[in-house]
């Protein structure tokens, strides 16, 4: 009996070492995804295509600075283009509380392009820590090097802008769950072309549609949800839900023209169109602001992309107040 117990004792004792051991690893030695050997030219045609992508197709612009919530859609705050600092929490489905990092030379410089290429599209930071998948690396892993290269490139030209951005705040087991997310990225060798089914896909996966317009489920996309909207967004006041943006007549964009889509963004291309919101009022997380610089032709091969996709019948409510 004696050599039973303590056959288990000891069987106890080496799952707990083994499991201390795998904490410790996670916690300390994941991720072990290496830098790419990326060098990026600091030319005025990349910088361009950088401010395009940065400002109005992936809108790393809308996370990265401050935004006017007194405003529909949320403007950003002249001023404060890419200083970060705006805190997300469990309203925006974070388990605890991260902040947008300051992405301008004032916290890039010691930075290499390699390490800003795999914070990108790999989710990973300059030290080795694992970036929380809010940040859409995961839809960034398969854009091209060029476009890595040009959001760089872009990055390197901004304003400094002096603000030291608070360290995030996982609950448990998140804190150690996050470092297995990360893998090695696979860019796409070359754009699609422009007319092209790919292409759409590919603004669509830039623009990281399906990160906020699918039913989120602990990181993981109910089957067959894909696009269909219902994602939940607190705002003060109210829950907002996504749209559903698959090819359903009576829910999503079925009925809709390729220009009806097109002036929706047009709307916001306007000084004119920046809308006062009260406490209480509906609001939206969409950057329709940002997304609005889009050209035409990008907007309507983002439609077409859409317009494609096998119809779900997903009636949204858009909002719901509180008060």
């Amino acid at each position: 009996m004696m050599r039973f117990l303590r056959t288990v004792l000891q069987l106890i004792l080496l799952l707990f070492v083994i499991g201390a051991l795998a904490i410790i690893v996670v916690g300390t030695v994941m991720p072990l995804v290496p830098v790419p050997a990326v060098i990026v030219p600091a030319t005025p045609d990349l910088a361009s295509r950088g401010a395009y992508l940065f400002y109005h197709v992936s809108a790393c612009v809308t996370c990265h600075s401050t935004r006017d919530q007194t405003l529909l859609s949320g403007p950003v705050v002249p001023g404060t283009e890419g200083g970060g600092g705006d805190a997300f929490n469990e309203s925006a489905g974070v388990p605890g509380t991260i902040y947008g990092r300051n992405l301008t030379p004032a916290a890039l410089l010691p930075w290499s392009d390699g390490e800003i290429a795999r914070a990108i599209t790999a989710g990973v930071g300059r030290h080795g820590n694992a970036l929380f998948p809010l940040m859409p690396y995961q839809h960034y892993a398969s854009a091209t090097q060029k476009d890595v290269s040009a959001l760089i490139a872009y990055l390197r030209s901004l304003k400094p802008i002096e603000n030291v951005v608070p360290p995030r705040n996982l609950t448990f087991p998140m804190n150690l769950i996050v470092n297995l997310i990360p893998k090695a990225a696979h860019p796409e060798p070359v754009q699609p072309v422009v007319g092209t089914p790919e292409y759409g896909a590919y603004l669509v996966n830039l623009g990281a549609c399906l990160h906020c317009h699918s039913i989120d489920h602990h990181g993981d996309i109910p089957p067959g949800m894909q696009f269909a909207g219902g994602r939940t967004f607190a705002i003060d006041g109210g829950t907002v839900r996504s749209s559903n943006l698959t090819s359903d007549k009576e829910t999503g964009l079925g009925a809709w023209t390729k220009e009806r889509f097109i002036s929706a963004f047009a709307a916001f291309r306007q000084p004119t169109a920046t809308i006062p919101v009260k406490p209480g009022e509906f609001n939206t997380p969409m950057p329709w602001s940002e997304y609005a610089g889009m050209t035409d032709t990008d907007l309507g091969a983002i439609f077409d992309y859409l317009h494609a996709l096998p119809a779900v019948r997903n009636q949204v409510v858009k909002f719901s107040p509180t008060r």
